[in-house]
């Protein structure tokens, strides 16, 4: 399941830096990893605080587990929902198709997109977190409740094995028993037919 999750996360990161590099490919190869670096840099910040701040009130265990799988994936989720109508606004102004107070206005609203996304996921990444402990707390009563019904298997078993040593030696010292009582008999009935006979 790990590998498959991963592999995910990969293909998503994948996509999110193929999707940028196609509308800013005609800059500089400097210019092309500058602005893909500088745009997961600042998105891996910013949804680390989130994250961050997500995990009030969680274990933090579980806060740390699940910290990597949610930021490595939700960093490229954002950059796929921002940051290509950011490239595209910034190669309009390299061409001078839009003035620079035109682009800070469409900047601004893929800033403002970015923060209302951030909100949410920030009470999704505090749901996944508790999500994540109740199943904890399940698998961990149900790990205790067998290690409880192994334990009484076991007292059952030594009690059965117990009975039996106990019949076993009752059986086998009546059966001394019986065979002392016998010889006895056969003791008496012997000396009884010899005095018959010497009289």
């Amino acid at each position: 399941m790990n590998i498959y999750i991963n592999l995910a996360t990969l293909i998503i990161n994948i996509f999110a830096i193929i999707m940028v590099y196609t509308i800013i490919k005609k800059l500089d190869k400097k210019e092309i990893l500058i602005f893909i670096a500088t745009s997961f840099a600042i998105m891996y910040i910013l949804v680390s605080i989130i994250y961050w701040i997500s995990g009030f009130g969680i274990d933090s265990s579980i806060h740390k587990e699940s910290k990597n799988f949610v930021i490595f994936l939700f960093v490229p989720i954002n950059i796929i929902l921002t940051i290509p109508y950011s490239a595209v606004q910034y190669m309009k102004f390299r061409k001078k198709k839009i003035k620079r107070d035109e682009l800070s206005k469409k900047i601004t609203i893929a800033g403002t997109v970015l923060i209302i996304v951030l909100i949410l996921e920030g009470f999704y990444f505090k749901k996944i977190q508790k999500n994540i402990g109740t199943i904890t707390d399940s698998l961990s009563t149900n790990n205790e409740e067998q290690s409880n019904n192994v334990v009484e298997n076991e007292e059952v078993i030594n009690n059965v094995n117990e009975t039996i040593d106990k019949n076993f030696e009752n059986s086998k010292y009546s059966n001394a028993q019986n065979v002392e009582s016998s010889n006895t008999q056969n003791t008496i009935y012997g000396n009884t037919q010899n005095t018959e006979n010497n009289d």
